[in-house]
């Protein structure tokens, strides 16, 4: 049955917020189930298996990369580490509160994760929670980048091919400011902050300026700009000196609903792909 309502939902024979309510109903034995971790809701509303199913063979795995070689698209394998430096930044949940469920960053971070692997190019979302590590240490709020940052090494010194690094927000202005419609469907607008005051800051701006001319060519709506911060009472850093390709990209706003953020979501994985892609043959 789940198989069903899943066809029905991606050829658009039934609206999302149906999709849900059928999801949620006592036939699927949903209610005794714990929604925090995202999974279901993301599998079945969003076509997005997040853990991948253990039936899934790493022959299978290997099979989508050849079909990506095929392609002439070589698999960049854990290239990209995304991160949400303030992770309780939530979005509008119309949609999916009345079954428990939170639409926040963490689960916007998940989904561009998932749509760039589609792409070909491997990701890592950071599990830990800033705000978690900032209570244990007995920290402000003010220090959140400097924990996001002790994220950022430890994932780099795992990992270390990653070279991309995105930390993902969302905004806090009205509605019709963080929003825009694409051929009838509304999309949340992407915004880039890069902070001044260090060095080499020139790289960063280079490097977020260059994407966000990607997505004018797209669509010149869907981004809503570059913000440059810096001096008293700003972090004007956050975390940009790590990596000259470390960009914070806020998608959409508080009113935003995760259906918005994912529409924008699919369009930035796939031009964050070939971003990356001309970066990494430049």
């Amino acid at each position: 049955m789940a198989l069903t309502i899943n066809y029905l939902y991606h050829h658009n024979l039934i609206k999302e917020d149906t999709l849900i309510s059928i999801l949620m109903n006592d036939n699927f034995n949903i209610q005794d189930k714990e929604l925090e971790d995202i999974d279901f809701i993301l599998k079945y509303a969003f076509n997005i298996d997040r853990e991948k199913v253990e039936a899934i063979s790493k022959e299978e795995e290997n099979k989508d990369k050849v079909e990506i070689e095929n392609n002439n698209q070589e698999y960049l394998d854990n290239i990209v580490y995304i991160y949400n430096t303030h992770q309780e930044e939530k979005y509008d949940s119309s949609i999916t509160e009345p079954y428990n469920i939170k639409s926040g960053v963490f689960i916007a971070s998940k989904m561009l994760k998932e749509y760039l692997y589609d792409e070909g190019i491997g990701a890592i979302v950071e599990e830990d929670n800033v705000a978690d590590a900032l209570h244990a240490l007995n920290l402000k709020y003010g220090s959140s980048y400097k924990i996001s940052r002790q994220f950022m090494e430890s994932a780099k010194n795992e990992h270390p091919s990653l070279n991309y690094f995105i930390d993902l927000h969302r905004d806090s202005s009205v509605y019709d400011k963080t929003t825009t419609n694409i051929e009838g469907e509304n999309y949340a607008r992407v915004l880039f902050v890069v902070g001044l005051d260090h060095d080499n800051y020139e790289v960063n701006l280079d490097f977020a300026t260059r994407f966000r001319e990607k997505i004018d060519a797209y669509n010149p709506n869907l981004c809503r700009g570059i913000m440059k911060k810096s001096g008293k009472g700003v972090n004007g850093i956050y975390n940009q000196d790590f990596s000259p390709h470390t960009m914070l990209i806020e998608v959409g706003g508080q009113y935003n609903n995760i259906r918005e953020v994912n529409n924008t979501l699919k369009v930035l994985a796939k031009l964050l792909s070939e971003f990356i892609r001309d970066e990494e043959n430049g």
